[in-house]
This record gives structure tokens, sequence and C-alpha cells, in this order.
């Protein structure tokens, strides 16, 4: 009883989180298959594109002969959310679907261990 208990569980989850969320298996080794969208297109690089490139190639093969110094930073990136925002505002709607998902898997798991040692108990004491 306890294992049909789990398949529903697994099956319940299992819709919840749908079929594109399957796990990858190592037959899945080709390409994704076409979805009919077509590629985008990749323009060349541009000419200031093109010579960025080439600096900096040279400055990798000569790293000691550089003519400009380094420039000191003047502001540090950080988070783009204030401070005084709640964790709970900062996650993704995706994000919940994903917690509540884990949170009915362990209720479902919970219940069906706490009935199985309650039909254990029962067995034992009968």
């Amino acid at each position: 009883m306890g294992f049909r208990a789990m398949l529903v569980g697994a099956a319940v989850t299992a819709a919840l989180l749908g079929p594109g969320v399957a796990a990858a298996s190592a037959d899945d080794v080709g390409p994704p298959l076409p979805t009919g969208q077509a590629t985008p297109a990749v323009s060349p690089p541009s000419r200031q594109q093109i010579e960025d490139a080439r600096n900096a190639m040279d400055r990798l093969r000569h790293p000691g002969s550089s003519t400009t110094t380094p420039t000191t930073l003047s502001q540090v990136a950080g988070p783009l959310a204030a401070p005084d925002r709640s964790v709970a505002s900062r996650i993704s709607d995706g994000a919940w679907w994903t917690i509540g998902a884990g949170a009915l898997v362990l209720l479902v798991a919970s219940e069906t261990t706490r009935i199985s040692v309650r039909r254990a108990k029962h067995r034992k004491s009968a």
C-alpha cells in the first residue's frame, strides 16, 4: 500500500512539473529537434570590434609593452535590488512553482511515511 501512495505522489509531482522538466539521459546525445523557428541572423563584426580584438591580441602577446596605464574603477557593480526589499519579493514566479512542487513532494512523502508506519504498528500489535 505504501508503494502505491508513493507512486501517486510521484505521478502528481510529474504532472505539476510538466513534461518539459524531464531529466536528460545518456541517450540524448543528438541536437535538439527543430522547432520551426528561423535561426537568428548574425551580422559580421564592425570595424571597431575588429580593431578592439586586434588591440586585445597585441596586449596578450606583449604584456610588458603596454603604453596605457590601467584606469581604476570608480564604481563597482552591486545588486540591483534595493536592500530593504524582502527575499520573497525577489523570487521569480518560476521559482515559486518549483518551491511549491518541492513542498508538495515533501508533504506526500511525509504522509506516505506516516501512514506506512501507522500500518506497521497496527500489524505488529494484531
